[in-house]
């Protein structure tokens, strides 16, 4: 999509890049109820980049009333931490401070993702990104061209969230 708009000629154009979205540790709420962990085929001292919602707003209406002209390419971070860091922080919120983050092989998360009912061309997308997390492929541009600084949204405040939804989702 990005090679589609740098085609454009006579306008500027910025691509803006969020990290990890925090909503994204929803999708583990079953697991860590059901398995006590958190678990997919990234994990340990892979560092995620994470973002959240309305930093990602500010950094969009920033770009949308800049008067900068050519291309651009944009990172939106809230936080960075390991995913060892990201369970110890999400545990602790939702009382249970000895969460783990447990790395899976491609296969077994593929599986698993399969079985859940998710199809079969989306298990392979979502593995492949989690391997290139996990390989650190998927940092590298990030890293040669991270942000000036940081969005608002730190991860102590999103875990107030998950919480909140994780306490909520209990009741039920």
């Amino acid at each position: 999509m990005e090679g589609i708009l740098d085609a454009l000629s006579g306008v500027a154009v910025t691509h803006l890049r969020p990290g990890y979205f925090y909503y994204n540790f929803y999708n583990f709420v079953d697991m860590i109820k059901g398995l006590g962990i958190i678990g997919t085929n990234f994990g340990g001292n892979d560092v995620l980049v994470m973002a959240a919602p309305s930093d990602i707003a500010a950094a969009a209406a920033e770009e949308l009333t800049s008067t900068a002209s050519g291309r651009k390419v944009r990172y939106i971070a809230s936080d960075e931490r390991t995913a060892d860091e990201v369970a110890r922080v999400l545990g602790s919120a939702i009382g249970k401070p000895d969460l783990r983050w447990v790395t899976f092989t491609n296969e077994e998360t593929q599986a698993a993702m399969e079985a859940n009912g998710l199809p079969t061309h989306a298990a392979v997308n979502l593995v492949g990104i989690g391997a290139s997390i996990h390989s650190g492929r998927l940092r590298e541009d990030y890293d040669l061209n991270k942000p000036a600084e940081m969005g608002k949204v730190k991860l102590e405040d999103f875990a107030k969230e998950f919480a909140a939804a994780f306490q909520s989702d209990n009741a039920d």
